[in-house]
């Protein structure tokens, strides 16, 4: 019932009913958003508020489930780690951008180092704190962020921009 709820918020775009839930709710949209709709989306087809929470959403989950090391398996997000710590800043998370930029400063750029690189003495030590760092949330509750960013009715109106179209085109794509 709540998931249909969720769906016929995004795929008619209705910016009205999702400011008009709580922030209970508000998370479990955009947990229906983070984890069914952008992921079908390149970044660069995203705008910058589906980026904004899909990138933060997606390191906050990669620190907590894993660690920040695990994004290395993806390289689109992997190389997204600077516009990930712009969302941070966006957000409002400065800590946590500040420790993602410390993690931003080690790697090479624009590739994305062979697993024993992140082990090597002289950075192992400080990886393992930045990550441990992101773990512990030195901000606060990341989803406290991302309610407040997607209660702002321009935020709420971007972020659902295209999704019911996409969602729909793709719907009656597989019905041919």
């Amino acid at each position: 019932m709540e998931e249909n709820r969720y769906h016929d918020i995004i795929l008619n775009e209705d910016v009205e009913k999702l400011l008009a839930l709580s922030d209970d709710e508000k998370e479990e949209l955009m947990s229906e958003l983070v984890y069914e709709y952008l992921p079908t989306k390149s970044l660069k087809e995203m705008n910058e508020v589906q980026k904004t929470l899909y990138l933060a959403w997606t390191l906050e989950d990669a620190c907590q489930a894993d660690s920040l090391l695990s994004l290395s398996e993806e390289e689109e997000l992997f190389l997204a780690l600077p516009e990930t710590k712009k969302a941070l800043e966006a957000l409002g998370a400065f800590q946590s951008a500040a420790l993602l930029s410390e993690f931003i400063a080690l790697l090479p750029v624009g590739s994305i180092p062979e697993w024993d690189w992140f082990f090597e003495e002289e950075r192992e030590d400080i990886i393992e704190r930045i990550d441990g760092g992101l773990c512990d949330y030195p901000d606060g509750v990341m989803c406290d962020f991302y309610i407040t960013y997607l209660s702002k009715p321009e935020n709420a109106r971007q972020l659902l921009l295209g999704l019911g179209r996409q969602n729909a085109a793709e719907a009656e794509a597989k019905d041919e």
